[in-house]
């Protein structure tokens, strides 16, 4: 899947904008205006107008292309949600935490968004990735 922009990096999207991407993302391709209207999260019920212009806004900042398939328009991703997800997650690392993964990973379960069999799953992945790589030093 093409990137937005190779020399810059991705911009950060606002809320909207992100909730319209996640659901073309997990649409795996091409989609039309009402097959994005359909799957958005109950929150999220715009006019259709409204998410026209979110997906106007996303074309115009490259994370989507507009195509014609008949009478409609169909909106294919052109960035990957890996990559925009590693972007936004640095920033609000970096923004939030000033960078400390331990600090969000605090947060996250002392807030009852983490559990601890969940954070036992994240312990035995960094110790397999630290077996892969000693190059890190993970202390």
């Amino acid at each position: 899947m093409p990137q937005a922009s190779s020399s810059a990096p991705l911009p950060l999207l606002p809320p909207s904008e992100e909730q319209v991407m996640a659901v073309l993302w997990a649409c795996g391709g091409p989609a039309t205006r009402r097959r994005i209207a359909a799957n958005l999260p109950g929150g999220c019920r715009w006019a259709d107008s409204t998410l026209l212009n979110f997906l106007s806004r996303l074309e115009g900042k490259g994370f989507v292309r507009s195509d014609k398939q008949g009478n409609k328009n169909v909106y294919t991703p052109l960035v990957r949600r890996a990559d925009y997800c590693a972007r936004a997650t640095a920033a609000h690392l970096d923004t939030l935490y000033g960078g400390d993964v331990r600090g969000l990973v605090m947060t996250l379960a002392d807030a009852g968004r983490l559990s601890f069999a969940e954070m036992e799953t994240l312990a035995r992945w960094l110790d397999a990735r630290a077996a892969e790589s000693p190059e890190y030093d993970y202390d």
